[in-house]
């Protein structure tokens, strides 16, 4: 099995863009420029990167898949995914939930019956569907990505067994091109439904993933038969024209929002492409290691933008954040705080776990001399 080390480096690019997404960039600047247009063009370019996500997700868990033997191999490895990703989502739905709960009692009034109302609206509003099968609401919003992964993995799992991979990829692909009513294109027909989630977005490119593990060699063929600067020309002008897709669907018709475009697609299709060619991209590198600990970096790095914002509010420097300087500095500040941030937490995590086996193996030395 081949390891395409331009995975890793392609990540950084993408954590980078969702962190873009996230902290609006250029977004709040209030002189000198349109900063409210550049950040929508880099917002909207920025897109191409939770696609991305589960493309990749779906590539190395169906190339895996492949390799074993057996339907209790593959079972086996399935729940294992699922169930890590499942203890990734709850352990960071627990940090968010505590850390919503800290913030609204700081600003709660400090009396028994105003504690007693924020607690009971604050547990009811979690209490719903949109929590769990979107992620929506309260800071852990982001984790709606892990949630829609989980469902489409499973998914893939069932039409992979059942040889159906390239139904289910069909199946999607048309879900995916529905939900889009429900995204930028809601002036042709709007869905009454969140369609940024498993079913219309997560699956798709998930199952689009399998199908370049499934046909890998033949993937590898067409890809190295392109030449450099045809890559280099489409990799310029597709994220071009998914900018202007959401110029013209979201500024000229008043779409709803864009999570996705259509160009999407063949952006993350020459994008994949791409690392099939040049595979040993940014090995080695700094920026591929920051890419490794993408989920890292994407499910702490709102904590620390939040917090960051807080602490702003709280000395009365708010305008700090409406200045050019400011903007330009805070997503790549923040990109590097949360992986720092992300790869301590795995140290200190690694650390206690060194410790609680010392401790048992300690005890159990212990037990063995009485």
């Amino acid at each position: 099995m081949e390891r395409h080390y331009s995975i890793d480096f392609v990540k950084f690019f993408a954590i980078f863009a969702v962190v873009c997404i996230h902290t609006g960039t250029l977004r709040d600047v209030q002189s000198g420029i349109d900063g409210e247009t550049i950040d929508f063009v880099i917002n909207t370019v920025a897109r191409f990167a939770v696609p991305f996500f589960f493309t990749v997700s779906g590539y190395l868990f169906f190339q895996k898949l492949d390799t074993l033997q057996g339907f209790e191999a593959q079972l086996h490895y399935a729940k294992k995914y699922m169930v890590k990703l499942i203890k990734l989502w709850a352990a960071w739905f627990v940090f968010y939930f505590c850390f919503d709960l800290a913030i609204n009692i700081i600003e709660t009034e400090k009396n028994q019956a105003a504690l007693m109302v924020m607690y009971h609206d604050y547990i009811e509003s979690f209490l719903s569907w949109e929590t769990f099968y979107y992620g929506s609401g309260h800071n852990q919003y982001h984790l709606w990505f892990l949630l829609a992964l989980i469902w489409s993995v499973a998914m893939l799992f069932i039409f992979a067994k059942a040889r159906l991979v390239r139904v289910l990829f069909v199946i999607s692909l048309g879900l995916n091109i529905y939900g889009l009513s429900g995204q930028s294109y809601s002036f042709l027909a709007d869905v009454p439904l969140d369609t940024r989630d498993a079913l219309f977005f997560g699956l798709f490119y998930t199952s689009l993933g399998a199908l370049f593990a499934r046909y890998g060699d033949q993937l590898n063929k067409i890809a190295n038969s392109i030449p450099d600067l045809l890559y280099g020309a489409l990799l310029v002008i597709l994220p071009l024209l998914q900018a202007l897709e959401g110029n013209i669907t979201i500024k000229q018709f008043g779409g709803n929002t864009g999570d996705y475009y259509l160009t999407t697609i063949p952006l993350v299709v020459i994008l994949f492409m791409f690392i099939m060619k040049y595979n040993s991209i940014g090995k080695g590198t700094l920026i591929s290691k920051i890419g490794s600990r993408a989920v890292g970096v994407y499910v702490s790095h709102v904590f620390i933008m939040k917090t960051v914002r807080i602490f702003i509010s709280r000395i009365g420097v708010e305008e700090i954040q409406e200045t050019l300087i400011w903007n330009i500095l805070f997503t790549p500040l923040l990109l590097i705080i949360a992986y720092l941030f992300y790869e301590n937490l795995q140290q200190i995590k690694k650390n206690g776990a060194a410790f609680f086996q010392s401790r048992k193996i300690t005890t159990i030395d212990s037990k063995s001399n009485l």
